[in-house]
């Protein structure tokens, strides 16, 4: 038995060393169609190919602003004076999922997660309002976002909206990824490089 699949995702992605590429870039994607993305040259959002009736019942943007996205990704380089000496990359993907079946069955997942240097970092339990440290590296950030209950509260409304939403559309075209490489020293060895693969844009995502 086929499940049917509708989606909503904003994904922010955030460059301690952006030379070529933007500091920060993001976009939302509802069943494999762009919706919205950042311009970074007015840096305001550009609704993208959709009309105004699609946007009627459409949630709001995430909570948290751009600035705020770009000074996390600073914190957990341990950029100082605004520069940052090696590549860090944040990433943020926030949103929900909705799965049919035949009989009427459904199954919602709404999630928001973040990865730091292409590695799970830290996810947000949208039923006990705390955030789950994925990495060593995240308990620190755990336990400071865990008190703020108000923003906490805001992000569980907001993930309940996108229900709302999701089964507007319906799209299975394929897209293919971006992907860009970037090469960084190893903190333990400086004679070692590493590489982080950043892939954007694909659908399906499996």
């Amino acid at each position: 038995v086929e499940w049917e699949k509708h989606y909503l995702h904003f994904m922010f992605t955030a460059l301690s060393k952006a030379n070529t590429l933007p500091e920060f870039s993001a976009e939302a994607v509802a069943d494999g169609r762009q919706i919205v993305h950042y311009n970074n040259e007015d840096q305001s959002w550009v609704r993208s190919s959709l009309t105004e009736e699609d946007w009627t019942e459409a949630p709001a943007l995430p909570p948290d602003s751009r600035d705020w996205f770009i000074h996390q990704m600073k914190t957990l380089s341990n950029c100082t004076n605004t520069q940052c000496s090696e590549l860090h990359v944040l990433q943020r993907i926030i949103g929900c999922e909705l799965k049919k079946l035949p009989d009427g069955t459904e199954s919602l997942r709404a999630f928001d997660e973040y990865g730091f240097d292409g590695e799970d970092f830290i996810t947000f339990n949208f039923g006990t309002l705390q955030w789950i440290d994925k990495n060593p590296k995240a308990k620190e950030t755990k336990m400071k976002w865990d008190q703020q209950t108000e923003r906490n509260e805001h992000l569980q409304h907001y993930l309940k909206t996108c229900m709302n939403w999701i089964s507007t559309f319906n799209n299975t075209q394929k897209t293919p990824p971006d992907v860009h490489v970037f090469v960084r020293k190893a903190p333990d060895d400086q004679c070692k490089l590493v590489l982080s693969c950043l892939v954007t844009g694909f659908y399906p995502r499996d």
